[in-house]
């Protein structure tokens, strides 16, 4: 099934959904400092087709995490963790398969409404000086496209090439906030002036820390406004 939808914008979520909101019309409780950001959570299936074909489903539905939980799998479907992402704002601009933007695959799943945002195209790829496997390399196909707001504070991974990738998602369930990497790796946190816009490549090289699954993707550039 198709659907024409020009952007989806994701609040705060990488790529991802929000989990839960406010109903219409409630009011807000009296005592919430909204200062405070709120993380929101994000779900999402993945459809094994081969070990280099795999494709992740977005939740269209906003179900809970107990609603995510009871989902009963099959084989050739497994869950991915439930994720918290970095960005303030995210767009999928259309599904892998599309030939055109504002095109996406909707399916029913399992009882839920979910879209194809995403296909894993290559897994355990080869990183550079990674040889403890502290990070783990995808190369996935998407058309995604994060925002930072001013002031905010940028998570940053560089390769021992120099390359950088911005730090997406988390997740939710981490143990530890502090993600290991290889020696000749580093992590730089900046805090941007400006708002960043980055369109993610495509295909987008995924690593994730091994220890606590954070995400860093790219490679990118523009990070450097201060």
């Amino acid at each position: 099934m198709q659907k024409n939808i020009f952007t989806i914008q994701l609040v705060v979520v990488l790529s991802l959904m929000a989990a839960s909101c406010q109903k219409k019309n409630e009011p807000a409780i009296p005592d919430e400092d909204p200062s405070q950001e709120v993380k929101k959570i994000g779900f999402e299936l993945v459809e094994i087709i081969s070990f280099d074909s795999i494709l992740v489903w977005m939740n269209d539905d906003s179900i809970s995490q107990e609603e995510f939980d009871t989902i009963q799998l099959v084989a050739g479907w497994r869950k991915n963790e439930p994720r918290q992402g970095d960005p303030d704002g995210s767009t999928f601009f259309r599904s892998p398969d599309a030939n055109e933007e504002g095109v996406f695959t909707g399916k029913e799943i399992f009882g839920y409404q979910w879209l194809f945002n995403a296909q894993i195209m290559e897994q355990n790829v080869p990183l550079p000086g990674n040889d403890s496997a502290l990070l783990t390399g995808r190369y996935i196909g998407k058309y995604h496209q994060v925002r930072f707001n001013a002031g905010r504070i940028l998570t940053v991974l560089i390769s021992p090439d120099g390359e950088e990738y911005v730090r997406v998602s988390r997740d939710a369930n981490r143990a530890t906030d502090i993600p290991l990497i290889p020696d000749t790796w580093q992590i730089e946190e900046r805090e941007i002036a400006e708002e960043v816009t980055i369109d993610l490549p495509n295909p987008t090289l995924n690593m994730r820390a091994e220890n606590n699954q954070d995400s860093f993707q790219g490679p990118v550039s523009g990070l450097n406004l201060n």
